[in-house]
């Protein structure tokens, strides 16, 4: 079996948005760019392209391929064809930007032709909900109470109200926040796409993580071609205290895969034959920042 492979927007209602501020929307361009510059799949090489997502202006948002291996979940005879698809986010605020609050990116997998089978995800990480970084702050609530009194006699009356007060200490715990999902966004059939959202620590709020890894897994029904689309929305506070949301172009390519291809093998070496047994964890990193220690030198 080796050499050949010829084998047979999330809903956000339960999440806590980092702040209710006038939302300003506008594409996330270049410096110095009107709107002319898009991702597009190069027309000698249209397949896997590196970059998927490049975005320098207000803010600074990228997304690459770190990986991609084409093959089998098993060495059994009947085994599925999969694909393995590791990407990279990065998240960092310019001097615009003070930092971004939240972040929303979805990839949709579909065959390149109507009529052709939608590959299945069948696996991902990070998936869930995840906490990073703990903050914990102390805090006094006052509860109160008042009560209303009166009574007379011999047509006098005499009225008061006491108030009642109790001081309550507690310690409030807030994260930053990363959740993962497997979604059908096709409204039918097998789950054809996964998402990430990520959230500020909304007591710090030090920004979301600057870095997140993910791997995908993909269960496919033949070797035919099939692509991605991806949707990428950011919010960021910025100096003016506005908050802004900044989305991917809509006139960026989508990524084409081709399963004849090789595997890249960057961060592994990969078995085609056993991809199922992969533990994508370890293939997946989230990293809320980055501290060099010893930077600073004497001579």
């Amino acid at each position: 079996m080796a050499g050949s492979q010829s084998k047979s927007v999330t809903d956000m209602n339960d999440f806590q948005f980092a702040e209710t501020s006038p939302i300003v929307e506008f594409p996330i361009y270049p410096v110095g760019d009107a709107g002319g510059f898009h991702f597009q799949n190069d027309p000698d090489d249209p397949y896997q392209r590196g970059t998927i997502i490049q975005r320098k202006g207000r803010v600074n948002i990228g997304c690459d391929h770190k990986d991609i291996v084409h093959g089998y979940l098993s060495e059994d005879d009947d085994a599925d064809l999969c694909t393995l698809i590791i990407v990279q986010f990065r998240f960092d605020p310019n001097s615009i930007a003070t930092r971004i609050k939240e972040a929303h990116a979805v990839f949709k997998f579909a065959a390149m032709e109507m009529g052709k089978p939608d590959p299945e995800v069948i696996a991902m990480y990070p998936e869930g909900s995840f906490f990073v970084e703990a903050t914990t702050q102390h805090e006094q609530v006052v509860k109160g109470a008042e009560a209303n009194f009166g009574g007379g006699a011999a047509g006098a009356q005499v009225g008061g109200s006491l108030k009642l007060e109790k001081i309550v200490d507690r310690e409030r715990m807030d994260f930053t926040r990363v959740r993962g999902s497997i979604d059908v966004l096709r409204g039918y059939g097998k789950k054809n796409a996964v998402s990430w959202d990520l959230f500020e620590n909304p007591t710090a709020q030090t920004g979301i993580v600057t870095s997140l890894q993910g791997a995908i897994m993909l269960k496919r029904r033949s070797m035919d071609p099939f692509k991605a689309s991806i949707s990428l929305q950011a919010t960021a506070d910025t100096i003016s205290r506005i908050s802004a949301v900044f989305k991917k172009d809509e006139k960026d390519d989508d990524i084409w895969y081709d399963p004849k291809k090789s595997s890249t093998n960057k961060l592994h070496k990969y078995d085609v034959e056993n991809l199922g047994t992969l533990d994508l964890k370890s293939l997946s990193d989230v990293t809320f920042r980055t501290v060099l220690k010893n930077a600073v030198r004497e001579q």
